[in-house]
């Protein structure tokens, strides 16, 4: 048993005072991401729904919803890379499948490290929608909403000639009744 003991401390003494080489030297490398690192959200405006499911979930509300001009999917989320923990729990709570508007993908991980407040505006994922997009989605809506009127109007002078037509047999039913 001594002698187990003065072989562990004989081994640690020489871990501890022989002088060895670095087998990298790291100083001069670039630092990789693992293969589980999550990074930069991405988000895809063209997938989203609007459901607002990411910004509820948030745990340190680090998305904000941006407001569209359109009246289906009016809004889109907005990331706060600063305050964002990358828990991942707004990508598991997307709906849309078999993609997500929402993911994790990496790329970027120079997160904010202290500094000014205005530091902070570098750290936005924002949806970057084209008006091209937005102009025509108002048209697709407007095109819906005129097709829909049309198709209403039509139910109507249908339903309209069915009276009419009722009321004319009934007519034609009191002048038989009538001349009998």
């Amino acid at each position: 048993m001594f002698i187990d003991i003065v072989k562990k401390v004989f081994r640690v003494t020489k871990a501890v005072t022989q002088k060895r080489q670095a087998v990298v030297d790291v100083r001069h490398h670039a630092v990789r991401p693992t293969a589980n690192y999550r990074g930069q959200h991405t988000v895809d405006y063209e997938l989203c729904i609007g459901c607002d499911s990411c910004n509820k979930i948030c745990p340190v509300h680090a998305i904000t919803m941006q407001h569209l001009p359109l009246k289906k999917q009016n809004i889109v989320p907005e990331v706060n890379l600063a305050v964002c923990i990358f828990c991942g729990l707004c990508e598991d709570v997307c709906p849309t499948t078999p993609d997500k508007a929402i993911k994790l993908s990496g790329g970027r991980f120079d997160m904010l490290t202290g500094g000014l407040h205005a530091n902070q505006q570098d750290f936005w994922v924002h949806a970057d929608i084209p008006q091209s997009y937005i102009d025509s989605r108002l048209e697709e809506e407007e095109a819906a909403r005129v097709k829909k009127e049309l198709a209403k109007t039509k139910r109507e002078a249908i339903a309209a000639a069915k009276k009419a037509e009722e009321a004319a047999k009934k007519a034609e039913d009191n002048n038989d009744g009538a001349q009998k």
